[in-house]
């Protein structure tokens, strides 16, 4: 039995939890569908109510089953220290464990994001956890239309802001998104050329995006580089270059800092600027090493920005005497291996 495919009928599921008695089977996705019918909704919720209920956080009563399938879904992604639900009623359980398991595996990618948001103050307090409420979950026709990735950030890209402005997933015009004030568009597969650099790794889930003369390999990519460049000003966040290595666009350690598969240890956010040369697309490759700001204790963001043939460092970490101790321990590792550290740091 599939994770989507608990079934509200007179049969035993879950460590042998029988649900209710329908005379027929739905599944989890069918039965979220039913109940954003207000024609429908009655009828199943009154049926899934016979279940013998079990307490949740805020006193609501659910059956035994839903939140087992809740709980199961949030233990190997590990997001109760991001993501927390608030959930009123069955229909919001059956809407939260539906979200939760149709974005199954693609909450790994998220939780960086998430986690540089608090550091940057993108969410209410910026405190931990971000609480959802289950009434503001997208709707199944949502997740059927939108790639995982970004079905998963519509779940709480309501609650961000960057400076007064909205960081919730909208639809624009001629199937464009946007995003605060940035406006981009999913690229398929087929508009990559067969040489391209990011067809291989071609993800329907977590699509190549390009915003103006920016592409990029995934939507992951493309909001966690924005949260690192672009909404890193929020109020309380003072993100500065501690030094940059101007060595050129044909040094060795450029070229493979900028182009190794993965660097153990980091995180790497590629992406590229195109330009058009006698009607041909031409690019240059950047990347983004970040150094701190994803690990569930960091309390800093730092990360090289490796672009246009220089290795620049920058941090939000406040200096004590001058120094910024947790910075240059997290960066002075990689540079070493590359004989950079004594040029960047000192």
């Amino acid at each position: 039995m599939s994770l989507c495919d608990v079934h509200f009928a007179d049969i035993s599921v879950t460590h042998g939890v029988r649900l209710c008695s329908l005379s027929v089977a739905l599944s989890l996705k069918t039965a979220s569908h039913t109940l954003n019918d207000p024609t429908r909704r009655p009828a199943l919720v009154t049926q899934i109510d016979k279940q013998p209920p079990t307490e949740i956080p805020k006193g609501v009563k659910l059956p035994v089953v839903l939140q087992q399938r809740i709980e199961r879904a949030m233990q190997p992604e590990d997001l109760h220290d991001l993501l927390a639900f608030d959930i009123p009623d069955v229909a919001g359980a059956l809407k939260t464990a539906y979200m939760l398991e149709r974005c199954s595996g693609h909450w790994k990618v998220m939780k960086a994001f998430i986690a540089l948001a608090f550091i940057y103050r993108l969410t209410p307090n910026a405190t931990r956890p971000l609480m959802v409420s289950a009434d503001s979950l997208p709707t199944t026709l949502e997740f059927d239309e939108l790639p995982l990735t970004m079905a998963a950030y519509k779940t709480f890209g309501h609650l961000l802001s960057h400076r007064g402005t909205s960081l919730a997933l909208r639809r624009a015009a001629n199937g464009a998104y946007r995003i605060g004030d940035h406006s981009f568009r999913v690229v398929p597969l087929s508009e990559l050329r067969a040489e391209h650099p990011y067809r291989s790794g071609y993800k329907d889930s977590d699509p190549a995006i390009r915003w103006g003369h920016y592409l990029y390999p995934s939507f992951t990519a493309f909001i966690t580089r924005t949260v690192l460049i672009q909404w890193c000003y929020q109020k309380g966040v003072v993100r500065k270059p501690l030094g940059t290595a101007r060595v050129g666009r044909d040094d060795t350690r450029y070229r493979s800092l900028l182009t190794a598969p993965s660097i153990e240890g980091y995180k790497t956010v590629d992406y590229m600027y195109t330009v058009h040369v006698r009607g041909q697309e031409g690019y240059y490759r950047r990347r983004l090493i970040v150094l701190k700001g994803t690990g569930g204790t960091d309390t800093i963001v730092a990360f090289l920005w490796v672009s246009d043939g220089c290795i620049s460092l920058f941090t939000t970490e406040a200096p004590t005497k001058g120094r910024h101790v947790a910075t240059a321990a997290a960066a002075r590792p990689l540079l070493a291996s590359y004989g950079l550290d004594q040029r960047m740091l000192g």
